[in-house]
C-alpha cells in the first residue's frame, strides 16, 4: 500500500514540477503542489514509518559505547603526552583499532545468540522515511517560493527567528529536550537491578548480556542529553579541544543540524507508535506508564525546536538573499 501511494504521489509530483517550473503556474498549480508535499511528507515521512526507525538507529549507537569509551580514556591519556608526539598518536590510533574490533566482535557474538531476526519491514520503514524527509525538504522549497522568501536560507522570517530571540527561547526549549531522556536511562539502568522496569527478571537472568545492552543503552541515552546540550553550549560551536584530529575547528553547522532534525523525526515517530500500543485495545495501565517512561511524544518536538533554534542562531549570512537586499537598499 505504502508504496503504490509512493509511486502515485511520485507521478502527481513529477507532473506538478512541470507546470511549476514553467514559471506560469497559477496559484491553484502552487496550492495543490503545497498539498501534495504536504501529505506525501506525513504518510510516508511519519504514519508509514513505526518505532522500529527508532530502536534499530538507537541499537546500532549502542553497539559503539564501549568503543566511544575507550577512545575517550585514551584521549586523556594522550593529552599528558608532548604536543606532536607522533607515540602518542600511534597509541591512540592502536587502543581506538582494537576497542572497535572487541566491541565488533562481541555484539556479533550477541546477536548470533540471542538476537531475533527482523525480517523486511526495517527497509520498508527506512526507505519510506527516507522518500518522505525528500518530500518534506521539496515542501519547504515550495513555501518558501509561495511565500516570496529566499530559497536558500528563508529569510526574510518572523521575529522569533532572529539569533537573538532564537538564543533566548532556545535555552529553555533545548534544556526541556535534554531533561526527556532521563526516564528512559532510569528504565535500562534498573535492568542491573531486581526489579527491571520494562522488562521481566526471568528473561534478564536467561540472557545476561541484555543487562551489558542495557548498560550501553542508558549511556547512550545519557550520550544525548549531553549532545541535545551541546546546542547551547560552546562545544556545539567549536569542537573540545581534547577531541583528537578535530580539536578547536568549528562545528560545521549542517553536522549538527541535519542529525538532530532527523533524530527528532524519529522521536516523533517513535511517539506516535508508542500512544497506539500504550492506549489501544486490550491495555492497561502499566501499558499507559509507558508513555511517561519513554517521552518520545514531547521528546521529538522538543528536540525539533531546539535544532532550529541552533540553526537560527548560527546560520550565517545568505549569499543568495544578502546581495538583493543590499541592492534595493542603495536604489532607495
Amino acid at each position: 500500500m505504502a508504496v503504490a501511494f509512493a509511486l502515485a504521489v511520485g507521478v502527481v509530483g513529477v507532473a506538478l514540477a512541470g507546470l511549476l517550473l514553467n514559471g506560469r503556474a497559477g496559484a491553484a498549480i502552487r496550492v495543490g503542489g503545497i498539498a501534495t508535499a504536504a501529505v506525501a511528507a506525513t504518510l510516508l515521512g511519519f504514519l508509514v514509518p513505526d518505532i522500529q526507525v527508532l530502536t534499530i538507529t538507537a541499537y546500532l549507537m549502542t553497539l559503539a559505547v564501549p568503543a566511544v569509551i575507550v577512545a575517550a580514556l585514551t584521549t586523556r591519556l594522550v593529552r599528558f603526552a608532548k604536543p606532536g608526539n607522533g607515540r602518542a598518536a600511534g597509541v591512540w590510533g592502536i587502543a581506538v583499532g582494537a576497542a572497535v574490533l572487541v566491541t565488533l566482535l562481541f555484539w556479533l557474538s550477541y546477536i548470533a545468540r540471542d538476537a531475533e531476526p527482523v525480517g523486511y519491514r526495517p527497509l520498508v520503514v527506512f526507505g519510506s522515511l527516507a522518500i518522505g524527509a525528500g518530500w518534506a525538504a521539496v515542501l519547504v522549497r515550495l513555501l518558501r517560493h509561495h511565500r516570496g522568501r529566499c530559497q536558500s536560507c528563508g529569510r526574510p522570517g518572523a521575529p522569533w527567528t532572529t539569533p537573538a530571540s532564537a538564543a533566548s527561547w532556545g535555552r529553555v526549549l533545548t534544556w526541556s529536550a535534554a531533561l526527556c531522556p532521563l526516564p528512559y536511562v532510569v528504565t535500562r539502568l534498573s535492568w542491573l537491578t531486581p526489579w527491571p522496569i520494562g522488562e521481566s527478571a526471568e528473561t534478564l537472568a536467561a540472557h545476561p548480556g541484555l543487562r551489558i545492552f542495557g548498560l550501553a543503552l542508558a549511556v547512550a541515552g545519557e550520550g544525548g542529553t549531553w549532545l541535545t546540550l551541546g546546542l547551547i553550549r560552546p562545544r556545539g560551536e567549536v569542537f573540545p579541544r581534547s577531541l583528537p584530529f578535530l580539536g578547536g575547528r568549528p562545528v560545521p553547522l549542517r553536522a549538527a543540524v541535519i542529525p538532530g532534525l532527523i533524530v527528532s523525526l524519529m522521536m516523533c515517530i517513535a511517539g506516535h507508535s508508542l500512544v497506539q500500543q500504550a492506549f489501544g485495545a486490550g491495555t492497561d495501565l502499566s501499558d499507559h506508564l509507558l508513555v511517561l517512561l519513554m517521552p518520545f511524544p514531547l521528546w521529538g518536538p522538543l528536540l525539533a525546536a531546539a535544532t532550529l533554534a541552533y540553526w537560527y542562531r548560527r546560520r550565517p549570512e545568505c549569499r543568495a538573499c544578502v546581495p538583493a537586499t543590499t541592492e534595493r537598499r542603495a536604489d532607495g
